[in-house]
Parts: structure tokens; sequence; C-alpha cells
């Protein structure tokens, strides 16, 4: 059985895992918005090229 101590620190160790974790998902929420952004702008250029060709 844990002591209180124990499970304070497990406890604190998790909270800090929890929030790397966040940061991670930020970090690719952002850097999948920027790609979709990216991605929206290849296909409008695309589009163009499309009729250049035609």
């Amino acid at each position: 059985m844990l002591t209180v101590q124990q499970a304070v620190f497990t406890v604190e160790g998790l909270i800090g895992k929890v929030q790397q974790q966040k940061q991670l998902i930020h970090q690719l929420i952002q850097e999948n918005e920027h790609l979709r952004h990216e991605n929206k702008q290849l296909r409008k250029e695309n589009e163009q090229l499309k009729y250049r060709v035609q």
C-alpha cells in the first residue's frame, strides 16, 4: 500500500506527464492547422495550373 507521500509523488508525476502531453497535442494541432492551410493553398495553385494546361 502506498504512503500518502508516495501517492502525492505519483500524482505529481502523472500531472507532469499530462502537462507534457497537452503541450505536445497543442504543438501537433498547430502543425496540423499549418499543413491544412498549406494544403489548401497548394490545391488552389493546382487548380490554376490545370486551367493553364488545358
